[in-house]
């Protein structure tokens, strides 16, 4: 049976062994890659347990699984749910090997309903919060107020400066009293370090392209940093303090190039034009946070779906946007199911307009042809690298659990909290049970009101009706 489910016999050699190969890829992904990792995460543990007790985990008797939950219950003990999964990786790890999975046992079923008895009830305010409309307003404000990266303004400066003739070395000796602004010019005095060049005046006159304007990058950085240190390119901290020191050519070049190799396409470095234009935008993990939580309310989705979203997946529609969901918890076999998303109503609060946002962002930086076949939600380096690796799904929650705590929204966030919050809105909406779970994909009307049941003890309650 093991042999069976590997199906791994090198190519195909008879019609038989490729009907065994076929047969045994479905049955792999009988569960989802997070399941299977999920599953083997536990099984290890529950390997770990039972060396240390000399005990055999494979083809072991219920008993043994038994002992191994009552291990792990008490006030400090596992989560009921918990242990339910312990018990399917468990059996999940036995059928693969072709044996009797110990949870079918009936003695197995006893035990694990004398379970609910004994497992300490978790706290309920320890509880994924439903991130609901409100607190999504406030989040969303609060990422819309984040201003351009003061290390990305500092080096827009840089590129304007390099753009307009001016040397590396040059660059890292310029101070703010060499510096004279006026409305359409900026006029530099380039000190020279070699005794057989004198010093010279630059010009850099305004851009009718914004993005491309000089003038307005050397101004844009003046502003925030103050001058309150003599130097114009210099080390500079996330917040916008500069370091009084000054610079060598070697620090500019090497500034410049990797910024160049971290804005361009993938193998290609960027120009500086293009980098220009990029710099000293909209931050591009702010764009993608924000995308990610509005799609992920707006869609109801789960967090393995939102890292599985590629660009192809993505079509507009005069009404919004189609998101075409290939493959989900309640959809093993990938028939796949298309989720349309609305324009929003608000600016703030338009997942569309988010989207829209974010991928044109991804566009400039990595070119049109990723577009093509990427995923949607991928890593963002220090330097602004947006790499082509999707996000993990704890890497979503870790996210949401940062911006609300930025936000100053109190709350147990997690990356569930957006899709407990589309449900959330929805009851307090006094939707239907059937329209809910249409836009939440639930399987059954019993896991959604699992989902929804006591988190609010005053919502359609009838006494609140009867006029006492």
């Amino acid at each position: 049976m093991a042999a069976f489910l590997d199906g791994d016999q090198g190519e195909p050699q008879t019609e038989l062994d490729a009907l065994i190969s076929r047969t045994a890829r479905l049955f792999r992904e009988s569960i989802t890659p997070e399941t299977r990792k999920d599953y083997a995460r536990r099984w290890r543990k529950f390997e770990g347990w039972c060396r240390v007790k000399n005990l055999e985990p494979l083809n072991c008797p219920p008993e043994v699984v038994m002992m191994f939950l009552a291990d792990h219950v008490g006030e400090q003990g596992a989560a009921l749910g918990t242990l339910r999964s312990y018990m399917a990786a468990i059996n999940r790890i036995h059928v693969e090997a072709g044996l009797m999975p110990p949870g079918d046992d009936p003695a197995m079923t006893m035990y694990l309903r004398s379970l609910r008895k004994v497992v300490v009830p978790r706290d309920p305010e320890a509880q994924v919060s439903a991130l609901t409309i409100g607190p999504l307003r406030e989040v969303c404000r609060y990422l819309d107020s984040i201003g351009p990266d003061p290390v990305e303004l500092r080096d827009r400066t840089l590129f304007a400066l390099h753009r307009a003739g001016a040397g590396d070395g040059e660059i890292a000796r310029l101070r703010w009293n060499d510096v004279r602004l006026t409305g359409q010019r900026a006029t530099l005095l380039l000190r020279s370090i070699r005794t057989d060049r004198s010093d010279r005046i630059l010009h850099i006159k305004a851009h009718r392209d914004p993005d491309l304007c000089g003038v307005r990058a050397i101004r844009a950085w003046r502003d925030l940093s103050g001058a309150s240190v003599p130097w114009v390119i210099t080390q500079t901290s996330g917040i916008g303090g500069c370091e009084d020191r000054e610079w060598t050519s070697r620090d500019v070049f090497r500034i410049r190039k990797a910024r160049l190799s971290s804005l361009g396409h993938p193998g290609l470095r960027a120009t500086p034009d293009q980098a220009m234009r990029l710099l000293g935008s909209a931050r591009a993990d702010v764009l993608r946070d924000k995308a990610i939580i509005l799609l992920g309310f707006a869609g109801a989705f789960r967090r393995p779906d939102l890292v599985g979203f590629r660009w192809a997946d993505l079509t507009l529609a005069d009404s919004g946007m189609v998101l075409r969901l290939r493959k989900s918890k309640t959809d093993r076999i990938g028939e796949g199911i298309d989720v349309g998303i609305p324009n929003g109503a608000s600016r703030i609060t338009d997942p569309v307009a988010a989207m829209l946002e974010w991928r044109g962002r991804v566009g400039r930086q990595l070119g049109p042809a990723y577009l093509d076949h990427g995923p949607c939600f991928t890593t963002i380096g220090r330097s602004g690298r947006i790499g082509t690796d999707p996000l993990t799904t704890s890497a979503i929650s870790v996210m949401v659990r940062t911006r609300m705590a930025q936000a100053g929204v109190e709350g147990h966030w997690s990356g569930r909290s957006l899709r407990r919050g589309f449900i959330t809105t929805a009851a307090n909406l006094g939707l239907r049970l059937e329209d809910i779970a249409k836009g939440s994909r639930h399987a059954t009307l019993d896991s959604l009101i699992r989902y929804i049941a006591n988190d609010d003890p005053f919502r359609n309650n009838p006494t609140a009706k009867m006029g006492l």
